[in-house]
């Protein structure tokens, strides 16, 4: 792996990403499983599920750290087509088409677009849209020569949507200003008593502010690691970005709820700051140190996040299907004595298969390049 990554890479940015994308697809099962068969603690299965509503635990960095690598990943993707030259024109044309084709995968996977029910389908509720949303604020934010409206643009997002959820609503479920403008918004979209109602209590529409300032995290994350600073520097710079995030999320928590289902300020400042000292401590070991043994799973789901994200899901009933012929003969080498394994042998199968897919696809990729 060492000799084989691209130098024009670095590495800690698809180490991340594959290490958030093999939790969510892969290893959760297998680690709630684990927890049920081997009697871990109550926190250990606190912190592999979402709070029903106040509190932070492990399990809440998973999407916000999805959509802070997407905004990592644009100063690259964009940016050199900037630095090639590209028109403005074919930059929104390829932006745009990204987008579309993130909220059409996201409808299809949470939104219920196979059904072609007008009383299943939601317009928007699903990571991958928040991503597409995110990346369209970045974007434009890009765009934007000075650097001083580049960093202030987050700031600005999070304080207009917290002085709206502050001043508008309150901070309980039905009650907060986003869920008012999720519930008007909706009525205009989707027939009266359609699926799409039932948001579980999450937002989207007016926490698009808020899914803009991750993306726009990930981005100046980026920037720092690109500057021209010594790689030492650039590493101290990150870890007093992320630690001043914390800082900030800690520091509004008592009058700012931690609430993850409306990306509260004190949530969010909270979650880009271990994804930024997440990313900080990864440059160090693996871009810095070259420590990079090892890690040829974790990117391969880095490199492939979205078909893992696909597969894992859209694709679930096939994936399912799989598994059930693989583990089939398992339960009688078990015994019923030893059932309780079941769901544990299944999630590691479940996470075999997906796995396999990812295999498929890179060589898919790499046969279509030398070709």
């Amino acid at each position: 792996m060492k000799n084989e990554y691209p130098e024009n890479r670095l590495f800690c940015l698809d180490l991340l990403r594959g290490i958030d994308m093999f939790l969510l697809v892969a290893l959760h099962g297998v680690l709630l499983a684990a927890g049920k068969v081997f009697g871990f603690p109550d926190w250990w299965s606190y912190h592999l599920k979402h709070p029903a509503w106040v509190g932070f635990s492990f399990w809440d960095m998973v999407m916000p750290l999805f959509i802070f690598m997407c905004g990592a990943a644009i100063p690259f993707a964009i940016g050199r087509r900037l630095d090639e030259g590209a028109s403005r024109l074919a930059i929104w044309r390829h932006v745009l088409t990204r987008v579309a084709m993130l909220w059409v995968f996201g409808m299809l996977v949470q939104g219920r677009l196979a059904t072609f029910d007008a009383m299943k389908i939601s317009p928007y509720n699903n990571t991958l849209q928040t991503i597409a949303a995110g990346y369209l604020i970045a974007v434009a934010v890009l765009h934007v020569k000075s650097r001083i409206v580049r960093i202030a643009a987050p700031a600005v997002l999070a304080l207009v949507y917290t002085f709206l959820l502050h001043f508008l609503g309150d901070y309980t479920e039905t009650g907060n200003y986003a869920n008012v403008v999720e519930m008007k918004i909706l009525s205009c979209l989707v027939p009266e008593g359609s699926m799409a109602f039932k948001t579980g209590n999450y937002t989207w529409f007016l926490t698009t502010f808020m899914f803009g300032v991750m993306t726009l995290c990930g981005m100046l994350a980026t920037d720092i690691l690109r500057s021209n600073l010594p790689p030492p520097k650039r590493a101290a710079a990150l870890f007093a970005y992320g630690g001043g995030l914390l800082a900030l999320g800690f520091a509004v928590e008592p009058w700012v709820p931690c609430i993850k289902h409306i990306f509260t300020l004190s949530f969010t400042a909270q979650a880009m700051g271990w994804c930024v000292l997440a990313l900080a401590v990864l440059y160090v070991a693996t871009d810095i140190f070259r420590f990079r043994r090892g890690m040829g799973l974790l990117i391969l789901y880095g490199q492939f996040a979205l078909t893992a994200y696909m597969v894992a899901d859209f694709f679930r009933p096939a994936v399912k299907g799989m598994v059930d012929t693989f583990v089939q003969g398992i339960p009688h080498l078990l015994g019923k004595e030893h059932a309780a394994w079941m769901p544990l042998v299944t999630s590691i199968a479940t996470a075999v298969v997906i796995t396999m897919a990812l295999v498929v696809r890179r060589r898919l990729a790499a046969a279509r390049r030398a070709g």
